[in-house]
């Protein structure tokens, strides 16, 4: 079978992008995560384009019904957009294909940053590369059928493999710097997935590793710098990493796990912990002083529930 103009630019994107990282400037390094991101994203098209029934009609972002010649419903693409990455993670979804789309959110995120915001720093790319090989070598065996090894050129794949180990050993060294914190596991978790809430970065580590208080944690970054209390760095994570979750409950019409907390007004309260993650704000177990129901997070700092509230109010007001 010939090989797809998708597929070769794909291929060329990203070899592109190993040459811009090599060379090391910064306007080098802003393309070097662009052209990554466009040839990976490419290689997601490609699968779609080899499960359309025709004319490549799921790379299309709008697809519209249609009659043929036959008086048959067709589909065809209108528009000249293809899917973005949050399409192309649905539609592998509905499809059946298993993909990791965290690395893909993360390795477009980096490119987000980078088309708008100045980045000079090899430290915030090396993770968008480091994810980037990851991704190819689980999906292109699975998806497309081929090596990646065998598809991309050797100097490329020898630079793309020694930049993971690099990064992956400095994620290694951030995490042992949090492996003795005391806590809620899911709040070390958001820490690691999530990375860094300035550059999205896994190079994540606690300022002090002594320390085993996760609410007296002190973060920072490894590649943008940042640093910021628990409170400030859970609080602006945390909405993005129960994302999914929060989403699957407002679809099912379920509690949102994720609220926000009276004490420190962050977005960071989690229902299954019953806890804050932010500040470390625990509601406990109080009571309605008239039907001994217990209290929820919104009735905090009340004695009576908001139904006898309401009664109370009624009563009141007559």
């Amino acid at each position: 079978m010939p090989e797809h103009p998708i597929y070769r630019n794909a291929l060329n994107a990203i070899q592109v992008g190993v040459e811009d990282f090599n060379e090391g400037s910064p306007p080098r390094l802003s393309s070097a995560v662009r052209n990554l991101t466009a040839g990976i994203l490419l290689l997601c098209k490609e699968k779609l384009r080899r499960l359309s029934p025709e004319d490549e009609i799921l790379i299309w972002k709008q697809i519209s019904p249609a009659l043929d010649d036959d008086g048959k419903v067709v589909f065809e693409g209108s528009g000249r957009t293809t899917v973005d990455v949050s399409e192309i993670i649905s539609r592998f979804k509905s499809l059946g294909i298993e993909v990791d789309a965290s690395l893909l959110q993360r390795i477009t995120g980096v490119r987000n940053r980078v088309e708008h915001h100045h980045v000079d720093d090899v430290g915030q790319i090396r993770g968008a590369f480091a994810d980037g090989l990851l991704f190819l070598s689980q999906f292109m065996p699975k998806h497309l059928g081929v090596d990646p090894q065998d598809e991309i050129e050797e100097d490329a794949w020898s630079l793309l493999v020694e930049e993971k180990e690099i990064e992956d050993r400095l994620r290694a060294e951030c995490r042992a710097s949090y492996a003795q914190i005391d806590g809620p596991t899911s709040l070390t978790d958001a820490v690691e997935r999530e990375g860094c809430p300035e550059c999205s970065s896994q190079l994540v580590r606690q300022t002090r590793p002594e320390n085993t208080n996760p609410f007296e944690a002190q973060w920072a970054c490894r590649a943008c710098g940042h640093t910021s209390s628990n409170q400030e760095w859970l609080g602006r994570i945390l909405p993005n990493f129960f994302a999914g979750a929060s989403f699957l409950a407002a679809r099912d019409g379920g509690p949102d796990p994720l609220d926000t907390c009276p004490e420190c007004n962050e977005e960071a309260y989690v229902h299954e912990e019953e806890m804050c993650l932010a500040c470390g704000f625990e509601l406990g177990h109080s009571e309605c002083a008239v039907c001994s129901e217990p209290l929820g997070l919104d009735e905090y700092g009340q004695t009576i529930c908001s139904y006898h509230r309401y009664v109370a109010d009624k009563e009141r007001d007559r």
